[in-house]
């Protein structure tokens, strides 16, 4: 009789062991599932998040593209047109019979002074809003951006672009700022004597290369301060509208180079 209770009770411990033993793997399947919802809610939320940042980034670059052509084409169209008027009537004076040497002279000075300006307005307007791009697409406005910005440096600009494929115009306006922005860096800030642009189209992607040979800078110091300027902030945003790669190199006194690849669209 004591070993049919023996039994019973290994029976019932056996049994209440497995019962457990289903219980805790239950609530792991549990755990597993509901760690699983929650990731696949949170990658969710995570890419949301991103696609609105997104969003958000066009709409500010689009608003400042806005504002850059009205103040471009404004510097054109009217303070230009208005110095270019004063320059007419500055050359009326100077052929003047009446006028001495003296009022030929100084004409000659202010009429100096508004070619200069004229062409001061001229390059702020296309840095502001790139017409040639526009009308003539990529390839012609980095070469003429080659050609405005070649006389900055001592060694001059050098501008290579092996493109085929016809972008959407804002791809192309993106390359463009990014090239600009560069080549601003390189000058105010590198203090480079040489810049070379480099476009190539291979069979899937875009590849650009901007090489100078400034003072570089230590880039992996700066993103871990923090002290990330709104230059490489702007590029870092349109190469992420472009859903481009960027790879920065940059050793202090050894120039600074900077690669953006680009898919092509398809």
């Amino acid at each position: 009789m004591d070993k049919s209770v023996e039994q019973e009770v290994a029976g019932l411990l056996f049994g209440g062991t497995i019962v457990m033993l289903l219980l805790a793997l239950a609530l792991v399947a549990f755990f597993l599932i509901y760690q699983k919802k929650l990731i696949s809610q949170q990658l969710t939320l995570q890419t949301i998040q991103s696609a609105y940042q997104k969003e958000l980034f066009v709409a500010a670059i689009q608003a400042e593209e806005r504002e850059r052509e009205r103040i471009g084409n404004d510097l054109h169209d009217e303070i230009g047109s208005s110095l270019s008027a004063a320059k007419a009537l500055m050359s009326q004076l100077g052929d003047s019979a009446t006028a001495t040497d003296k009022e030929k002279e100084a004409v000659t000075l202010i009429k100096n002074i508004l070619s200069n300006s004229l062409q001061d307005i001229r390059n702020i307007s296309q840095n502001l809003h790139p017409a040639v791009l526009a009308r003539f697409g990529l390839t012609e406005a980095l070469h003429n951006l080659g050609f405005l910005c070649s006389d900055s440096f001592a060694n001059g600009m050098e501008v290579r672009v092996e493109l085929d494929v016809v972008l959407p115009h804002a791809h192309e306006l993106a390359l463009y700022r990014i090239v600009q922005e560069l080549v601003n860096n390189a000058l105010k800030h590198a203090h480079a004597s040489q810049v070379n642009v480099l476009l190539m189209q291979l069979p899937n992607r875009l590849v650009l290369t901007v090489t100078d040979d400034g003072c570089g800078f230590d880039y992996a110091h700066v993103q871990q301060s923090n002290k990330v300027g709104l230059g490489l902030k702007s590029l870092a945003a349109r190469v992420s509208l472009l859903d481009a790669s960027l790879h920065l190199e940059s050793v202090p006194g050894q120039g600074t180079g900077v690669r953006v690849e680009v898919p092509l669209p398809t």
